[in-house]
């Protein structure tokens, strides 16, 4: 019998043995948790990093803010989520039973402005703006370089946002924007939240080279308090800042026509004329002074045409071109001092002349010049507190505007006008001078702060003061 016992033990204990090692294994199949991440619009975000009690290998979002993540089973669990541009979140999870599946949405606040690198970051720009229901369209930097325009000009690229028309303005430098059909000269323009509207009769006071941007939005009829001063829409540009990644690149482009040196050529009445020619050179280039400290990017761009102009009447043969010519330049330097104190300063300067000899019309004496020569200087300066739930940004900025019509080729003391026939004699009356100089100069400061608070992961509080004195 002592045998059959000692059988028996040796079993009960190997039963034992085994359900404990059941137990164990049971014990040691994790849960899961998977979930989503996205903004306050909704857009996904990718790239959020997921740590388990601050611990262990993290995981991160793909493309379609969504993570997986192993927890063990029978144990609470705590998940931290941080991504750059945005505040830290924490989750608790309960304890899971071996093998469950738990699944979380989780939307992060904006964390305001951090140092040089976050202000490089872009925004995600859903199609349905639920943040403060502004109306209008986007386009961003990919776009920008790879959208075909008309000589490099920005603005003519708005045209692809709906609502957006070219306008038909009755003088050369009419503004070349009209909003739902609106006055064109009602059109407000910013750069970086700066004003940039040259105050004789509307349009922007300095014009960009298209390197300089790095997105182009246009705001019609609906669209927040700070932006104001408009009756129609507002067309803001945003510069582009470096990073610690060097870029660069350099143009040139040349469209063969008339000579630099031809004459206006006579060509019969009602006919086109078709001599056009134009040059383009430009270039810029961006990166870093101090890898993630100091960031720079500069843009120029020159560009010359002549152009046969059509009479204004078929009576008398055409004889007259305009030449247009552009400098545009633009500087940017970012400072972070530290990971809540940034800088930026802000250089722009643009002229445009634009000569008519003969004005197009009938003869070169009839000439004019429009000089267009804009500046801006800003320096703005961000600022982070209350462990980043709040900022401030303040700025000031000073510009200058030239607006001059001098002759071309004729001085005020000369007969500028000389009547023909219309069998090409020349009519015994001589207008002379008018002896008028419109050469006018606007200088303009303007003072802007913008303070931002979260009050709740739900309320957010905005508000500011901007002053300008021209």
């Amino acid at each position: 019998m002592k045998p059959i016992r000692q059988l028996c033990q040796l079993a009960g204990l190997a039963l034992l043995a085994g359900l404990s090692a059941g137990g164990r294994l049971c014990a040691q199949t994790p849960a899961t948790v998977e979930g989503t991440l996205r903004s306050q619009s909704g857009t996904p975000l990718a790239g959020v990093r997921v740590l388990l009690d601050s611990a262990g290998p993290p995981a991160q979002t793909d493309a379609s803010g969504r993570f997986t993540l192993s927890v063990p089973a029978h144990h609470s669990a705590r998940l931290d989520f941080s991504a750059v541009g945005f505040s830290p979140a924490t989750l608790a999870v309960p304890a899971l039973a071996p093998g469950a599946v738990h699944t979380i949405a989780i939307t992060l606040v904006p964390l305001y402005q951090l140092d040089a690198l976050t202000i490089t970051s872009r925004k995600p720009l859903p199609l349905l703006n639920t943040r403060d229901a502004a109306t209008g369209g986007t386009l961003e930097q990919e776009e920008l370089l790879a959208l075909p325009t008309d000589a490099r000009d920005p603005l003519t690229l708005a045209y692809t946002i709906p609502g957006i028309t070219p306008a038909t303005g009755f003088f050369g430098d009419a503004p070349p924007l009209s909003i739902n059909g609106a006055n064109s000269l009602y059109t407000q323009y910013t750069l970086d939240g700066l004003d940039n509207n040259e105050g004789f009769l509307g349009g922007p006071r300095v014009e960009f080279p298209l390197g300089a941007l790095a997105r182009l939005s246009v705001l019609a009829n609906s669209y927040g308090a700070e932006l104001g001063r408009s009756s129609s829409g507002v067309v803001e540009e945003t510069s582009r800042a470096g990073s610690n990644q060097s870029h660069g690149d350099l143009f040139g482009y040349w469209r063969p026509g008339i000579p630099l040196d031809a004459e206006p050529k006579l060509t019969p009445p009602g006919t086109d004329p078709d001599g056009f020619r134009r040059f383009q050179l430009g270039g810029g280039a961006s990166g870093a002074i101090v890898r993630d400290h100091t960031f720079y990017s500069v843009a120029a761009e020159y560009s010359n045409e002549n152009e046969d102009r059509i009479g204004s009447t078929a009576q008398t043969q055409f004889i007259g071109t305009e030449k247009r010519e552009k400098v545009k330049l633009f500087g940017r330097i970012d400072q972070g001092w530290s990971p809540t104190q940034t800088t930026t300063l802000r250089v722009a300067y643009s002229n445009v002349n634009r000569a008519g000899q003969g004005t197009g019309v009938v003869t070169p004496e009839a000439d004019i010049t429009t000089q267009r020569i804009g500046s801006l200087t800003a320096l703005t300066h961000r600022s982070a507190f209350a462990d980043g739930r709040a900022s401030n940004s303040a700025s000031v900025q000073f510009g200058t505007f030239r607006w001059n019509l001098p002759p071309t080729e004729r001085n005020l003391d000369q007969p500028q006008v000389t009547i023909v026939a219309p069998d090409g004699t020349t009519v015994e009356a001589v207008v002379g001078s008018s002896n008028f100089i419109f050469d006018e100069t606007e200088h303009q400061l303007q003072l802007r702060d913008v303070i931002e608070a979260q009050l709740s992961p739900h309320h957010t509080l905005r508000a500011g003061a901007d002053a300008i004195r021209g």
